[in-house]
């Protein structure tokens, strides 16, 4: 007897229609449970796949790919069905949809005979088929931001704007108890707009249902060839984020507030009341929201004029990953002994944030790496998931699950570059990762671990210093005054060629300048020079002693000179240095500067004989040759 009742309760709504000449669309009672839940104040907030059936502007927010679907029951016998789903694309996005009512098993009456004709009995007529209808609508929906459209993008206020379309395809039938002609297809057009204001707290839209001119096809046609219009929609509405971490008016832990309200105009039908909905959406943690609305619809007033009635909603939603179960129960004034529940379950893909740091990295070796390994161990991670494979130096090389990868590479000794790229396919690089090492030649006599290894290495590379003919340095060997002038003068000459030296060039006008330094002495030309420079001044006597050890002090003050470290007051640095003596203030400026690191705490030794290893720390210590080797070898952008 339920069935019966509904049934003709059907009909008596298709009669009216029929009367009215206005069809039914079923996308405006069957969006999702999330929206129903909130009584269908969705026009202003439209931001999932259910702005199809409401405000397909607010489908151009959409990052990723999402479905839904829900399924209820409209006064326990009228099956509601519906499907959704959305994709992303550079052109905008584009979704379909599927809502559809339906009601079967309906058993046809008749009239029993000898009734009272005020006052008819109706039985069941078993001899004609049951009766049903199905009211169906296909959606195929387009949204997107305004400012990437070029038609529009030019506009005022197109960075905040959104626009939407929905195209709709109806299919509908009543059928059973003999009637013909009960099948019926139908075409409409929906369009719909989105406001960001510069609060972003707020947003705002508008949507126009229905809006095909009937002479244009918008229009539900029978095969029997009656024709009925659906009535034209505006619908204006707002919502509010309240409370949230982002884009809200205030924050509050992990609330998240929303408040929503539309407003219902029917210009096509006369004297259909202006109707409301109102919703609110309480997320007290990530997990779950809590909503309640009122949907406002018209009714008869019972003396052939429409009311507005307001039909409470609640709802739930459940959110775990991409996944979001809602559930909504609609009360019905007409209908309150009726419980009317309906349910969804959507997924949301959201693809990864655009990724804004380094799509690989390289973990080992580290960046600007000086070695004497002749190998690399390489390690590293992939952190963009749109990387498919990854080659090291543009060979092939395989990545874990989750990202990382390791290798061992053959370093030449000199410099070396690591470069490892990621790509999406064979040819489009997402991003790469460098590594430069310099692996440097050790000297068989300057054992790991020597306290100046790398700097005599590094030296002997840049051709700073020099070796023995047997491949040997001999770091604890001594160095003359002549071989010191030389390195000196050999060090000026590489720096003004790679031009970190720009100063001006001296004149020589003879190699004899000391009365012990003949003009064919092997370094008379170097020792020259480094007077000229003033880098030397000789003995009182006017000679050099080419061929004298160097002491430390004599050195220090060679090299100090060379590199144009400045003279300071003796600060008694050294407790065995006496402030009167020559090089005191040598010394001074020298251990300002950073030359003397090595002595630190210790006595100086003035008249100590200078070696070899000490040298080459004095030079590496000076911004000079810091500045040569940033020139050649550790002029990382070359590698």
């Amino acid at each position: 007897m339920k069935k019966l009742a509904v049934i003709i309760l059907l009909l008596a709504l298709a009669a009216q229609a029929q009367a009215q000449y206005v069809a039914q669309d079923p996308t405006r009672y069957i969006p999702n449970a999330r929206i129903l839940g909130l009584g269908k104040a969705y026009i202003g907030l439209a931001e999932d796949v259910g702005s199809i059936y409401t405000n397909p502007a607010g489908l151009s927010g959409a990052k990723g790919w999402q479905l839904s679907s829900m399924s209820g029951k409209f006064l326990d016998e009228y099956s509601y069905l519906s499907f959704s789903g959305l994709y992303p694309t550079d052109y905008g996005v584009f979704g379909v949809g599927f809502a559809g009512t339906s009601i079967a098993g309906a058993f046809a009456t008749t009239i029993e005979a000898g009734s009272d004709p005020d006052d008819p009995i109706y039985t069941i007529d078993l001899t004609q088929p049951e009766m049903g209808n199905y009211n169906n609508a296909f959606v195929l929906s387009y949204g997107n931001e305004a400012k990437k459209i070029n038609y529009l993008k030019r506009l005022p206020y197109t960075d905040r704007l959104s626009i939407g379309a929905n195209l709709k395809l109806f299919r509908t039938s009543i059928y059973g108890d003999g009637i013909t002609g009960g099948d019926a297809s139908g075409t409409e057009l929906d369009l719909g707009m989105k406001f960001q204001p510069p609060q972003p707290w707020m947003k705002f839209g508008v949507a126009a249902q229905n809006v095909l001119p009937f002479a244009m096809g918008g229009k539900l046609t029978y095969t029997s060839g009656h024709e009925e219009s659906y009535p034209a929609v505006i619908e204006v509405g707002s919502a509010f984020q309240v409370l949230g971490k982002k884009d809200a008016l205030r924050r509050l832990g992990e609330h998240e507030l929303t408040l929503a309200a539309d407003v219902d105009m029917h210009p096509t039908l006369t004297g259909y009341p202006m109707t409301m909905h109102l919703g609110v959406e309480w997320r007290p943690i990530p997990l779950i929201a809590i909503r309640g609305g009122i949907d406002q619809d018209a009714a008869g007033d019972g003396a052939g004029a429409l009311e507005v009635v307001s039909d409470p909603t609640y709802g739930v939603g459940l959110y775990f990953g991409g996944f979001r179960f809602d559930y909504a129960y609609h009360g019905f004034a007409g209908a309150p002994n009726i419980d009317n529940h309906f349910f969804s379950l959507s997924y949301t893909f959201e693809p990864p944030p655009a990724f804004t740091g380094e799509a690989v990295v390289i973990l080992l070796p580290p960046d600007k790496h000086i070695t004497f390994e002749g190998t690399a161990s390489v390690m590293g991670r992939v952190r963009d998931e749109s990387i498919r494979m990854i080659t090291i130096n543009n060979s092939p090389l395989k990545f874990s699950l989750r990202g990382e990868f390791s290798t061992t590479l053959d370093l030449a000794i000199g410099k070396n570059r690591i470069e490892v790229k990621g790509m999406k396919g064979q040819a489009e690089v997402v991003g790469s990762a460098k590594a430069r090492v310099l692996r440097l030649q050790p000297f068989p006599d300057v054992y790991e671990g020597y306290w100046v290894r790398q700097p005599i290495s590094l030296l002997a590379m840049q051709k700073i210093i020099t070796g023995y003919p047997d491949g040997t340095f001999r770091p604890e060997g001594n160095i003359t005054r002549a071989e010191m002038c030389t390195l000196l003068m050999k060090t000026r000459a590489q720096a003004r060629t790679l031009g970190s030296d720009t100063s001006e060039a001296v004149t020589i006008t003879t190699t004899r300048t000391f009365s012990d330094v003949a003009a064919k002495h092997w370094a008379a030309k170097f020792v020259a020079e480094a007077a000229a420079l003033g880098v030397v001044k000789g003995y009182p006597d006017g000679t050099f002693r080419p061929s004298a050890n160097i002491t430390r002090a004599e050195g220090l003050a060679m090299v100090a000179r060379f590199a144009g470290v400045s003279q300071e007051a003796f600060a008694g640095q050294f407790p065995d240095v006496m402030g009167s003596h020559w090089a005191a203030s040598i010394i001074s400026g020298a251990y300002n500067a950073g030359l003397l690191e090595y002595l630190k705490g210790q006595n100086f030794e003035l008249n100590r004989v200078l070696s070899r290893a000490e040298t080459v720390e004095m030079l590496h210590r000076t911004q000079y040759v810091n500045d040569l080797l940033a020139q050649d070898l550790l002029n990382w952008e070359t590698y």
